[in-house]
């Protein structure tokens, strides 16, 4: 690699570090809204909504390197046709195809970062994820269950415990409840115990009574119980057992899950497509860059500027990944089709194969429809 390869290698990270940040915060902040949901709902501390928020970052990394790497290398070479440097290195001598080059090496560059992402980091990182919104799911009970405290839930149920035992014993326990039509339905108890059986959570009362206000009408009424039940299942909902997905498989597991399923394995197709779907990914991360750089290049200088040519290079990147997207659903559908996920691969090269001709060659000397359409 030459010392101008180098300079311009060192142009595209500082671009793509800024693209990078903005693509990838937003499309965190759209993620983390349901995140804040999560926190919020169970009463959960501002360390487990950082800790969430971090273990989102490498699925936003995913479609914001791809992305970045591209919108990188069409704002310097932008900045480079419009500061004259790259006119005066193509008056050296320089070729496209030269110029191409650094722009190939930072797409590896972007290609080593999503491979990591996508092949390991990604699925990992989405396990804990899971793991740790199924373990916050199971703690309501902890959540609602804090001594010498009023605590709301869904903002219809207050719950307070005097003391709790070594054992869970629960004693002085009041549970208020707000129904739609305006009712208040106090649950009144000396003692409590939490029992846990098959995913349902109930609170056992015993030697209480169940207060009962109409606000419209005015009725009260008072019952006296020896022992009552009180489904906690109604706040946290029903728990399942936690079931591990596909999508958590780093791909060298889920390639050995592929050799052990069979073909009517009805998880076939959903596997196949999401391991090829990687490794296009990470191909399409190395190719953006090169795409980004040669959409510019075709037609030479333009002193009015690039703006055609820059929603030309956009178009082609999001219709080379709706490509992808189209194909990857074939796959779920029919996984032997799965050679097909590579077409947005061979259509990106293709396209930047026929650009970088198409540069090379002065096409307006031979057509001049092809000078309006270049300019």
């Amino acid at each position: 690699m030459t010392k101008l390869d180098r300079y311009i290698l060192a142009q595209l990270i500082g671009p793509f570090a800024f693209f990078c940040f903005i693509i990838a915060g937003i499309l965190w902040l759209n993620q983390a809204l349901g995140i804040i949901q999560i926190v919020t709902e169970n009463g959960q501390p501002a360390s487990i909504f950082v800790e969430l928020s971090i273990l989102l970052l490498p699925k936003v990394l995913i479609a914001a390197i791809p992305i970045s790497g591209f919108a990188a290398a069409v704002f310097l070479t932008n900045r480079l046709y419009g500061e004259t440097e790259l006119v005066v290195m193509m008056s050296a001598g320089k070729s496209y195809r030269s110029i191409a080059k650094p722009f190939l090496a930072f797409g590896a560059i972007c290609f080593t970062a999503l491979f990591i992402v996508v092949h390991f980091l990604g699925p990992m990182a989405q396990s804990k994820l899971y793991d740790r919104q199924d373990q916050i799911k199971r703690e309501f009970v902890t959540q609602i269950i804090q001594p010498g405290a009023f605590i709301s839930s869904q903002g219809k149920f207050t719950f307070f415990f005097g003391q709790k035992g070594k054992n869970g014993e629960l004693k002085d326990v009041l549970i208020e409840e707000t129904t739609p039509d305006g009712q208040t339905i106090t649950h009144i108890a000396s003692d409590g115990q939490v029992v846990s059986d098959e995913g349902k959570t109930t609170l056992v009362l015993q030697s209480g009574s169940i207060q009962r206000h109409n606000h419209p009408t005015g009725d009260f009424s008072l019952v006296q119980f020896d022992s009552l039940a009180f489904d906690l299942t109604q706040i946290g909902g029903e728990i399942k057992p936690r079931l591990t997905t596909i999508s958590e498989f780093s791909t060298p597991r889920l390639q050995a899950e592929l050799r052990t399923m069979a073909s009517d394995t009805p998880t076939l197709g959903f596997a196949t497509a999401m391991l090829h779907d990687r490794n296009v990914k990470t191909f399409l991360a190395l190719l953006f860059p090169v795409l980004g750089m040669v959409t510019l290049l075709v037609g030479g200088y333009r002193r009015s500027g690039f703006t055609m040519r820059i929603v030309a290079g956009v178009l082609l990147m999001a219709s080379l990944d709706s490509l992808r997207g189209a194909t990857k659903t074939w796959v779920n559908e029919a996984p032997s089709l799965w050679a097909l996920q590579y077409l947005s691969v061979l259509a990106c090269i293709g396209l930047i194969l026929i650009m970088l001709w198409m540069a090379s060659h002065d096409l307006r000397r031979f057509n001049p429809l092809a000078r309006q359409v270049i300019q």
